[in-house]
């Protein structure tokens, strides 16, 4: 396992169009490791195409934390409503508590404030206390929206936002 001392050699990268192997990968494994924080499925998953891998990759900014050529984690972000949205969280478990997660975070925040976005939202699944304390620490806060996960998956789950600084 990792520990605090590691943090120094975890790189945050920003996934290229080549990248949808390595999306793919990371992809699975947060499916498989954690099906309960997401809306999709792995069985859902695996069924996509290479192509649609690329076309995934096409769509949104997605980042990649590595250590040594070893994924850890990733986060993804996409542009709706004027605003962006913090998708696909996910760390490996032998990562967690390292601040790998607060390391992809950052880089969302970072990203949207580079695009000017005025505010990031996310969704947390009710009952995830630890995705929720880490956004919160990012000063992420409820919105008091709340609604189901999917059609086919009734969880609820609630809504956290965060206003960005404008720049005068």
């Amino acid at each position: 396992m990792m520990n605090a001392m590691d943090i120094e050699s975890i790189r945050i990268h920003q996934l290229g169009p080549d990248d949808w192997q390595r999306l793919r990968r990371i992809r699975l494994l947060a499916l498989a490791e954690a099906p309960y924080a997401f809306g999709s499925t792995l069985s859902w998953a695996q069924t996509r195409t290479d192509q649609n891998w690329r076309d995934l990759l096409a769509l949104r900014t997605q980042f990649l934390a590595t250590a040594d050529d070893h994924d850890l984690g990733t986060v993804g972000a996409i542009a709706e409503d004027n605003a962006a949205h913090l998708i696909s969280m996910w760390v490996t478990p032998e990562a967690r508590g390292t601040g790998v997660a607060d390391l992809l975070v950052r880089s969302v925040i970072d990203w949207a404030t580079a695009k000017n976005y005025p505010d990031i939202h996310l969704e947390v699944s009710a009952g995830n206390a630890t995705a929720e304390r880490l956004y919160h620490r990012h000063g992420f806060r409820r919105t008091g929206v709340t609604g189901t996960i999917s059609p086919e998956d009734p969880r609820l789950e609630f809504e956290m936002r965060l206003t960005l600084s404008t720049n005068p």
